[in-house]
């Protein structure tokens, strides 16, 4: 190979390397923006195949044989094909960000985009049969012929649109996505110029991978920046809930039951145990960051449950199946959701023998916890709603997805009672 075959297809396959790596990255991490993550990851990839393309182009050049024949157009139609991708994708992709951010519907650029991928495609096909933009000699080395500036000028067509939109919206991206999706649109429409007008090396490709690493660079930031605000989140709510489980009037009920309850001394002792063990289990979920093991979760609730039914008596009774003990759960998972089934469910009417069953068991690869009650139930499209009533559902919902990818779901049915389940998969804890 020549010295300007050698930087093309080192330059390139190092810049190929990179968005291998970056692009296993993105899947890896991709739960945090399953959508934005593959839009991402399908650009990535298509760059890196361009820039593999490319690199087996050049280094195939000038190369005389039967495969290599073969090879350097093969090669050259690839990153032509790739070239002329990109430009949906980056359209897309940048469309997802703007419309997730500003809400707004009618943004219809990438079928535009699509439309000029498919253009340069045809003229690549009708190029293969009929040159008339590129062709090889018998030296099998490349060279332009009369109208070797269309794809140039395609490319350029299509990033100055795209430009437009990105500049029409770009109050919606944070400052280092501008910075990366300016320098992603100028460094090709450059590029570009220059190509049109002096062919060799090939500056487009090179500017594209440039601006591909910036896309990841602001992917990586926005991926830190969610982990913040998910560890923000998470505290704030671990300290929300421990202080609702101990809130005063909580506290002052358990101690006017002890009290009732002196007149028989060894009833009292039981209940200052229960209350001493629920008051440490609080205590020490405050300084959990992490998911904790099912069996302190079910202890906690054991303890509240048996505080509950010292104030109430025979109006509430719970009963416990854990035939499966053995995985990890966000503190105050399963306890939020007990509460919320004796005081939404039961108390808040006149029923007189209400039952609240705690089940646990592992079925279908997953660990499952179900709270069923037999109160008034309710309405589950309040759950979609701001609704003070339900928010312990809500917040237990985000943290179960949040701490250990598990799922939490509704039945309800007003008059009759409510079952909600808990899925953890096996293979997360």
């Amino acid at each position: 190979m020549t010295s300007l075959q050698t930087v093309h297809f080192t330059i390139e396959l190092w810049g190929a390397l990179f968005c291998i790596i970056a692009g296993i990255s993105i899947f890896i991490t991709r739960h945090f923006d399953k959508a934005g993550a593959n839009k991402l990851l399908k650009l990535i990839t298509t760059v890196a195949l361009l820039l593999i393309s490319d690199a087996v182009s050049w280094a195939s050049r000038g190369a005389v044989g039967y495969f290599e024949y073969y090879l350097v157009r093969i090669s050259n139609f690839a990153a032509f094909f790739f070239a002329f991708l990109i430009m949906p994708l980056v359209a897309d992709y940048l469309t997802y960000i703007i419309k997730k951010r500003s809400g707004i519907v009618g943004l219809y650029w990438t079928y535009v985009e699509w439309g000029f991928f498919a253009l340069g495609v045809i003229l690549l096909i009708i190029n293969a049969v009929h040159p008339f933009m590129y062709d090889f000699d018998s030296g099998n080395t490349y060279f332009r012929l009369t109208y070797g500036i269309l794809p140039g000028i395609i490319g350029f067509i299509g990033i100055i649109i795209t430009l437009g939109v990105v500049l029409s919206y770009i109050k919606y991206l944070n400052t280092f996505e501008k910075t990366a999706a300016i320098l992603y649109l100028i460094l090709p429409i450059v590029s570009v110029i220059i190509q049109i007008f002096r062919y060799g090396i090939s500056l487009t490709y090179f500017a594209i991978t440039v601006s591909t690493i910036l896309f990841f660079v602001s992917y990586v930031f926005n991926y830190m920046q969610y982990n913040i605000d998910i560890e923000h989140t998470l505290t704030e709510e671990r300290i929300r809930l421990v202080n609702q489980q101990i809130q005063p009037h909580f506290i002052f009920n358990c101690l006017t039951t002890i009290r009732y309850l002196c007149r028989d001394n060894a009833e009292a002792v039981e209940a200052i145990n229960e209350f001493a063990g629920y008051m440490r289990g609080c205590t020490d979920f405050l300084n959990e960051n992490n998911c904790i093991k099912a069996k302190r979760e079910f202890d906690l609730v054991r303890h509240y449950v048996s505080l509950e039914q010292r104030r109430f008596g025979d109006k509430i009774s719970v009963e416990f199946d854990l035939a499966d003990t053995d995985f990890k759960i966000p503190p105050f998972a399963v306890q939020t959701l007990v509460e919320n089934a004796i005081k939404h469910g039961l108390r808040s009417s006149d029923i007189k023998n209400g039952l609240v069953t705690v089940t646990s068991k592992f079925e279908n690869n997953s660990h499952t916890v179900e709270i069923t009650d037999n109160g008034v139930g309710f309405d589950t499209k309040i759950l979609s709603e701001e609704n003070k009533t339900r928010v312990g559902i809500q917040n237990t919902q985000k943290r179960l997805a949040l701490l250990c990818g598990g799922k939490l779901s509704v039945e309800s049915e007003i008059g009759k009672g409510t079952k909600v389940r808990i899925t953890i998969p096996a293979k997360v804890v």
